[in-house]
């Protein structure tokens, strides 16, 4: 039985606009037909549930402790093999652009929306899952290593899949992203999808020295179904899979290749990530 959830237009920030719906699927073999488009099946036997943690990394380009910040959250993902995913959110003061090489403007609505959601008063700062460590969901970068280190090997929740096709006349990748809860759980769930991108090269204040050409990494560039997702399911069936497929233009401002979907399963009341998972835009 396949049954739509929802289809929802709407144009975002810089320039990314989406078309995206979600439907319920007989798991174990996924197959989801969305007008006359029969979808890949997936065989969930194929797939290894692998839990992953997302890292995200308040910052800003005139930010001075900021560098020093991505340095850990890049050795951390160097270190977890693709278990961590590091999100650089540009928001608030220090993202704000000056003049000359300083006024470029990695600020997206959503970022902005969660740093002052989530209190970010201090730079570099960041969140794991948006869990509370310590009784604080924000944490400083010092504390990084050692909270990351505490949940990032425990067992996985859900299972995820994405599949991209990247369409170069029209600058639009075509998402297709499978989510199985591997077991019952209580509540609502939500899906949040965006676009990072890496290798960025602008001026970045490190310690009152200018950084000319620093190479800014898993840079967000905007949700593309709003800034908290859309309802993935508010009652968890593990005998089904949801499907999501999302359509997004690639600004011409950004580099294809360089760019990632990124995709995460949150609680819808607490906002706490379960899973999340990124894919690169076009294969490499």
């Amino acid at each position: 039985m396949m049954k739509s959830l929802k289809i929802i237009f709407t144009t975002l920030t810089l320039s990314v606009l989406f078309f995206s719906s979600c439907d319920k699927i007989k798991a174990p073999y996924a197959l989801a037909k969305h007008g006359n488009v029969v979808d890949t099946v997936i065989d969930w036997d194929t797939v290894v549930p692998v839990k992953r943690v997302l890292l995200e990394d308040y910052t800003g380009h005139t930010c001075l402790n900021c560098p020093a910040a991505a340095a850990i959250a890049h050795s951390q993902d160097a270190l977890y093999h693709g278990k961590l995913v590091v999100l650089a959110v540009h928001a608030g003061y220090y993202a704000e652009p000056g003049t000359g090489e300083f006024a470029v403007d990695f600020r997206t609505t959503a970022g902005e929306q969660w740093n002052t959601d989530f209190k970010i008063a201090a730079y570099p700062s960041g969140m794991i899952n948006r869990k509370e460590f310590n009784n604080h969901q924000v944490i400083g970068s010092s504390d990084w290593v050692t909270d990351i280190a505490s949940i990032i090997n425990g067992t996985p929740d859900i299972g995820m899949f994405m599949i991209n096709t990247y369409d170069t006349t029209s600058r639009t990748v075509n998402s297709q992203i499978y989510t199985r809860f591997l077991h019952s759980m209580t509540g609502a769930y939500n899906i949040t999808v965006g676009v990072m991108e890496d290798g960025i090269i602008s001026a970045q204040d490190s310690a009152n020295v200018v950084i000319h050409n620093y190479n800014f990494k898993d840079v967000f560039r905007g949700a593309v179904n709003g800034t908290y997702g859309e309802v993935l399911t508010s009652v968890v069936d593990p005998n089904l899979t949801y499907l999501g497929k999302f359509s997004i233009p690639i600004n011409t401002t950004w580099v294809a290749g360089n760019c990632w979907v990124i995709a995460f399963v949150s609680k819808a009341d607490t906002k706490e990530i379960i899973q999340v998972m990124k894919k690169r835009v076009i294969a490499q």
